[in-house]
This record gives C-alpha cells, sequence and structure tokens, in this order.
C-alpha cells in the first residue's frame, strides 16, 4: 500500500490534487547521503520515499510507529539492506493538553551521520543526542495551515497554535542547532467533490477529532454544492529545514 498516498488522500485520483512545493525534498537529501556513513529514516511509513533515494549508506535504519506500515516497509526496505526498528516516534512539536512524554529514540549516542524525517514530529533535543558531531539533520514537515484552512472550511476552531518554519527554527536553535537552509511554501490542494474532501478528513482523524459529520451535515451540503461548478480549495502547507549542530558551525566560521 502507497501510505503517503493514503494518508495525503492520493488514493481518491483525479479528485484530489495538491500543488508541488518549491523544491525537491529527494533532491536535496541525495548528495547529503553521498556523503554519509550512515542515516535514519524517522517515521519511515512504507518506505518508499527512503527506498527512492537508493543507494543508501552502508548503515541505514529506518523506525517506524504505525504497525499496519511496519509488513510494507519491511517488504519494501529489507532487499535494500535497512534495518528497520518498530518504535514510538517522537512527542508532536505543537504540545497538546493530554499529551504525554515519550521516551528517548532506541539509538545510542552519536549514531548518525544523517537523520532524515519527511513529515515526522521530532524532538530537536534527542535528533541532536543520536547525530554525530558533524551531523546532518533534513526534515520536511506539514504546516499548520493545512489543517487550519480545512477546519475553517468545515466552520471548525481553528487551533491558533501554528507549526511553520519560524516555530521549528525556534525549536532547533534552543537545542543546539545552526540552520543552514530554510524553505517555506503554501500552495493549493482541491477536492473535487465532497467524498473526496470526506476521504481527506478519514486519513487524518487526529487533526479533526472533534468533527461530528451529523452537525457538520449543513455545511458539508453547501461544499458538495459549490463543488458542482468549481472545486473546494484548501492550503497545502509544507516548510523543510536543514540543520546541524551549533558547535561545528561555529568552528567553520
Amino acid at each position: 500500500m502507497d501510505v503517503e498516498a493514503y494518508w495525503g488522500a492520493g488514493f481518491l485520483p483525479e479528485r484530489y490534487r495538491a500543488d508541488e512545493p518549491n523544491w525537491s525534498y529527494e533532491a536535496i537529501a541525495r548528495p547529503i547521503l553521498t556523503r554519509a556513513e550512515s542515516a535514519l529514516d524517522m517515521g519511515t511509513g512504507e518506505g518508499g520515499v527512503l527506498a527512492g533515494l537508493a543507494p543508501l549508506p552502508r548503515l541505514t535504519v529506518a523506525y517506524e510507529e504505525w504497525w499496519p506500515t511496519v509488513p510494507a516497509a519491511q517488504a519494501t526496505l529489507r532487499p535494500l539492506g535497512v534495518y528497520l526498528v518498530v518504535a514510538l516516534g517522537s512527542i508532536d512539536n505543537v504540545p497538546k493538553q493530554d499529551q504525554r512524554r515519550r521516551p528517548s529514540l532506541p539509538f545510542q549516542a552519536a549514531a548518525f551521520d544523517v537523520v532524515l524525517n519527511r513529515h515526522e514530529a521530532f524532538d530537536p533535543f534527542d535528533v541532536r543526542r543520536i547525530i554525530k558531531p558533524r551531523g546532518t539533520f533534513l526534515t520536511e514537515q506539514v504546516g499548520s495551515d493545512e489543517a487550519a484552512s480545512v477546519r475553517a472550511l468545515l466552520g471548525l476552531p481553528v487551533d491558533n497554535r501554528a507549526w511553520s518554519a519560524d516555530v521549528a527554527v525556534g525549536q532547533l536553535q534552543a537545542a543546539g542547532w545552526t540552520v543552514e537552509d530554510l524553505r517555506e511554501d503554501r500552495m493549493t490542494m482541491e477536492f473535487s467533490d465532497i467524498a473526496a474532501l470526506v476521504g481527506y478528513l478519514r486519513t487524518l482523524p487526529w487533526a479533526f477529532e472533534d468533527l461530528d459529520l451529523g452537525r457538520a451535515r449543513a455545511r458539508l451540503q453547501q461544499l458538495h454544492a459549490q463543488s458542482r461548478s468549481k472545486p473546494i480549495e484548501a492550503v497545502s502547507h509544507r516548510f523543510l529545514l536543514l540543520a546541524s549542530p551549533q558547535s561545528i558551525s561555529s568552528r567553520r566560521d
């Protein structure tokens, strides 16, 4: 199963469309990996993105938390010699009221030259612990404006706790990182009909836990009527950060 497509509603061909950001995660990751002897992929999903970056460093490890995804990740990554670990990921970068502290990632200190992270939460202190002194951390994140735009469509209250490039930079700098590259983009995503929108909502239950489809019926009917003449539009929000441990950057200066 293509989990990346699943989570992004790509399972609705011709009914869901999202513009691409103005960068390529793969194009940025590949040259970093060619210089590395060891790498970790955080929250690898079904492993397709990591597999697409092959050839990989001699020691490449990936972890995944969601059990339904693990068999697909094993099938994709085992032929490439990637070690797959089933482990809890990091705590969410934007704290929630009922959020409980999670254990550190199950890896030794200074274990990896490169840590990759695509659409996965991260603890900047823990990532700094497991990365080598001259290591590189690359992450692409889904920004909070995406869920906010969809919640606004549905008439739901919008969370004012932002998850954006500026917030992520602050978290990284507080943990002793220097940000070497920073990119952020807000694109358009479209749903051709109300069924496509509802399908998207059901793949992201944690972002719409307070949605009652019965109570939202009137608003959904309005959006359904609108979709007969034009697509339902929302915001696709992405940002990318490339960072290195601060002490090494200081020496370069």
